[in-house]
């Protein structure tokens, strides 16, 4: 039996405040996020050193502050803005929901589906990056070389269900937009065309609670339950 106390949690979009109120006191739930605010793209390419700006830091300490349920575990992308973005979140959560955490509990997150962080996955030449994503989107498995969207979801469900806390806390998963897109556009139907238009935003993400064979998933105001997504794909 599941009860529910209003949880508290601080975004800059609304909708998931809204979200996190909706998620069951007695339970484990898992915020799927991207990384706070980073510096802009670099002029060589390489995005795996950006760091996150004094803005970033501050808006993640800024939703540290706001939590008001214990935490859980943690853990992060490899990349470092987002082992950033876990510690900023934590300093500035209450000591007392801390739960012990230190830096050096933090878990990383494996790379875990075949999108590699910041590029398309090996061969995908030839077309732009929210080409490559509206192909997922849509079932163009053509233009997407046979990869499908609901094979990127389940293979990052079974990362992010593989780090559990306690009934009752919140863990911390911090990755990057192209995870969070890949999932939200699996569970609950995220198109951002050729454009990126209605991309996820720096700090957005996706609340879980449950198992993976029976989880409740909540994106922008929607909820939904689902059972064994993704077997046999």
């Amino acid at each position: 039996m599941y009860y529910y106390i209003s949880m508290k949690f601080y975004s800059p979009y609304p909708q998931m405040t809204s979200d996190a109120a909706r998620i069951p006191d007695n339970v484990n739930v898992k915020l799927f996020m991207r990384h706070s605010i980073r510096f802009e793209n670099p002029p060589d390419g390489d995005y795996s050193t950006l760091l996150l700006t004094p803005e970033g830091i501050e808006l993640a300490k800024k939703i540290g502050e706001s939590i008001d349920r214990p935490l859980g575990k943690c853990a992060a992308s490899t990349v470092e803005r987002c082992g950033q973005t876990v510690e900023a979140i934590t300093s500035g959560m209450s000591p007392d929901l801390k739960m012990g955490y230190t830096k050096e509990k933090l878990l990383r997150l494996a790379p875990f589906s075949s999108l590699v962080i910041d590029s398309k996955p090996e061969g995908m030449t030839g077309i732009g990056w929210h080409e490559y994503f509206n192909a997922l989107q849509t079932g163009d498995t053509l233009t997407s070389r046979g990869v499908t969207v609901e094979q990127e979801a389940a293979s990052i469900l079974d990362g992010i269900f593989s780090i559990n806390g306690e009934p009752g806390t919140l863990d911390l998963l911090c990755s990057h937009d192209c995870h969070v897109v890949v999932l939200a556009s699996a569970l609950f139907n995220l198109k951002t065309g050729l454009d990126g238009h209605d991309w996820c935003r720096y700090t957005e993400g996706l609340f879980l609670y449950g198992t993976r064979d029976d989880f409740t998933a909540l994106w922008r105001g929607e909820k939904k339950q689902f059972i064994k997504y993704g077997y046999g794909v």
